[in-house]
């Protein structure tokens, strides 16, 4: 029988080392390119970080809290700071300005939930000197349209005999109701008028409105 001699091959350190399995090994350009593209996502993090934080960044300003009808003094029981994203172009009063509107006089009706504005309040009351506020009541089908607080008016007192002539004066819209009263279906107005002529708008049992052009507040444009 013919014996196979099995000779061991004797195992080299370059040999043994070539049989080892070999981890990823990139090269130096790949190696350049994987620096850059962590230094990109790096950087892109960072910007992200940085818009998401100057967006989300919320500022202390006061809100009204309850309906404040024009000629109302504003106290500070009907405001509370609340925080908001609001963009550097909305009009608002910071919080730590609480005194810029705190005891001024409401110019309109402002309505609860509103953010405090300080164009909406003034430091004299709404009525002037020399003239004095009138209740009158119209049917709500006479009420024209565009009719707000502050509207330059014309008022008509139409007589009761056909004898006597119209009344006619000029005046302010004080505050208006929301709705005709239910008892009587009219429309409560409060205008202002001179005091010359507060009686006769009083004394009037029939009252028409008409609108006029807005011209020159100067309780709103110069009161503050």
């Amino acid at each position: 029988m013919a014996m196979t001699d099995r000779r061991a091959t004797a195992m080299t350190p370059e040999s043994a080392a070539s049989t080892e399995p070999r981890g990823f090994r990139p090269g130096s350009r790949r190696r350049a390119r994987i620096a850059a593209g962590a230094a990109l996502a790096a950087i892109a993090i960072g910007g992200n970080t940085l818009i998401y934080t100057s967006i989300s960044h919320k500022t202390e300003v006061l809100q009204v809290v309850r309906n404040v009808r024009a000629g109302e003094l504003v106290t500070s029981d009907d405001l509370r700071v609340v925080e908001v994203d609001l963009d550097p172009t909305v009009p608002a009063v910071d919080a730590d300005q609480v005194g810029l509107v705190v005891n001024q006089y409401a110019r309109v009706y402002i309505a609860a939930g509103s953010l405090m504005v300080q164009q909406l309040v003034q430091p004299t009351p709404l009525v002037s000197a020399g003239t004095g506020v009138v209740a009158v009541e119209i049917r709500p089908s006479r009420v024209p349209s565009g009719l707000r607080e502050r509207s330059r008016v014309m008022i008509i007192v139409v007589p009761d005999n056909n004898d006597e002539q119209l009344f006619v004066t000029t005046g302010r819209v004080v505050a208006r109701g929301n709705e005709s009263d239910t008892v009587t279906g009219l429309f409560g107005l409060s205008v202002e008028v001179t005091e010359e002529d507060a009686p006769l708008v009083a004394a009037g049992n029939d009252v028409r409105i008409v609108v006029l052009d807005p011209g020159i507040d100067t309780v709103t444009e110069q009161g503050g």
